[in-house]
């Protein structure tokens, strides 16, 4: 059984470090360069857009950038492991009236 940690770390940091998050208390993580802590280490990108006080969700786009890779997008029911290694940060972007 894998130890949690009574902390809350910055993701930021273990992808710059190359190292994957332990299971904690907290993950602090960046949406449109703002921190915020999530308690959970499966949120949906709905949840992530609710805590960045993007309302209504349905009207923003969510995109993760992992170390090394390209942005890509992460769909408002789709869970985000943010125990995944090189999870940097996320951007919200306000939909186009032609989206969805």
């Amino acid at each position: 059984m894998e130890e949690v940690l009574d902390e809350i770390i910055d993701l930021e940091e273990y992808a710059k470090l190359g190292k994957r998050p332990p299971l904690t208390k907290g993950y602090r993580i960046r949406v449109n360069g703002d921190p915020f802590v999530v308690h959970d280490p499966n949120p949906t990108g709905r949840a992530i857009l609710t805590l960045a006080g993007l309302l209504p969700p349905e009207n923003y786009t969510l995109r993760i950038k992992l170390a090394g890779e390209k942005p890509r997008k992460v769909g408002l029911d789709e869970k985000v492991d943010l125990r995944h290694a090189g999870v940097e940060k996320f951007k919200a972007l306000p939909r186009d009236q032609t989206e969805g």
